[in-house]
């Protein structure tokens, strides 16, 4: 029997690397004759630099940046060896960075992102992809090109301030003092997701409640960035707010492609090109996958399901195994054979996380028993 782990990560716990070792040990020890094969996987968020540099050869860089509340941080990017840079989003505005009692879309920006094209800029780099999903921001990506060299201003020509909630006071864009480089390169967005930018499945309704946002606050974010798109159409022409992908990590992809004319393409594709994950999945048996949570919001374009869908047009069943499920999901209309959560009981998320490794072998060796023995 070969089985192949595509394992995600799981947020706040265990590294998509991790997470594929310990699934691999857990078959092993039921049945020591199983042929494993491991694939870190990522979809534009958190551990996107991690599945990377388990593929490809590159080098790490390090700059001093903005964080998501202003805070000074260190971020670590790609250089691979074609002048191709690799920027994950969510080293400058990773909800991952803060604490939870700091998530405020209002204020959190997207500046660390620009200053990190910038340091690939200056480095030479003619291909810069930004992957953007993990995001703790709602600003429409102002942030990033206001680092970049743009202009956001209210009705009296100043600066709007960080944050998604500036956004409705923004009166008008100026992008004459764009860094003039990104002319001669080709950014490439990997998203995560596929919302478009405003209404009830975009950036706002759909995400900025997980970021702290309150009714109330979403629909001020909404408004925002309404208004952002309103004044970018006027300004560039071209209105890309329905564009899938734009409402990705809170309006990132929207100002990638409206300011940057950035290709919004699949993380996942980015990441399954580099493992050569297609042919690994067509010679399986089996595949195993993994996801923090498995809900609705995995269902548009997240890493686990992508990984479904790339089985599903080869016949291979796939088992996902998560920290937890959302009740009444149709797994089976998704084209997942089997879902399990780790969560052995009424356990607090807190424990969840704290004991994720143990929890995880436990649920894989389950899962693998019962194969084993419907396959005697």
């Amino acid at each position: 029997m070969k089985i192949l782990v595509a394992a995600n990560f799981f947020k706040g716990s265990l590294s998509a690397i991790k997470a594929a070792e310990i699934i691999k040990d857990s078959i092993l020890k039921i049945d020591k004759t199983t042929d494993v094969v491991t694939i870190p996987v990522a979809d534009g968020g958190d551990g996107t630099l991690d599945a990377i540099e388990y593929f490809a050869s590159c080098r790490e860089m390090y700059a001093q940046i903005t964080g998501p509340l202003g805070q000074r941080i260190s971020a670590r990017w790609l250089r691979l060896n074609d002048n191709t840079a690799v920027i994950e989003g969510a080293q400058a505005n990773g909800l991952s960075l803060l604490k939870p009692e700091e998530y405020n879309p209002l204020a959190t920006t997207t500046y660390g992102i620009g200053e990190l094209i910038t340091r690939a800029l200056d480095e030479e780099c003619k291909k810069i992809y930004v992957t953007i999903g993990g995001s703790s921001t709602n600003d429409g990506g102002v942030g990033i090109i206001h680092a970049l060299g743009g202009k956001f201003s209210d009705i009296n020509g100043e600066d709007i301030s960080f944050g998604g909630g500036s956004l409705q006071n923004l009166y008008s864009i100026d992008l004459s003092g764009l860094d003039k480089r990104l002319e001669q390169t080709e950014i490439i967005c990997a998203s995560d997701v596929d919302n478009p930018l405003c209404g009830e499945n975009g950036a706002s309704f759909v995400y900025a409640p997980q970021k702290g946002a309150a009714p109330e606050t979403v629909k001020r974010l909404e408004k925002g960035l309404k208004k952002l798109a309103d004044i970018t159409g006027k300004t560039t022409g071209r209105d890309y707010r329905d564009y899938p992908g734009a409402g990705a990590a809170g309006g990132i992809g929207f100002a990638l492609k409206s300011f940057l004319g950035a290709d919004i393409i699949p993380g996942f594709d980015f990441i399954a090109g580099l493992s050569g994950m297609q042919e690994k999945i067509k010679s399986a048996d089996i595949v195993i996958t993994t996801e923090g949570r498995l809900d609705s919001q995995t269902l548009r374009g997240k890493a686990p399901y992508q990984v479904v869908k790339m089985a599903k047009k080869h016949g291979i069943p796939v088992v996902v195994l998560a920290g937890s499920i959302e009740r009444g999901l149709d797994i089976q209309k998704a084209g997942i054979t089997s879902a399990f959560s780790i969560a052995d009981g009424p356990i607090s998320l807190e424990d969840t996380l704290n004991n994720a490794g143990q929890l995880l072998a436990i649920t894989t060796k389950q899962v693998i028993s019962l194969i084993c023995a419907v396959r005697k």
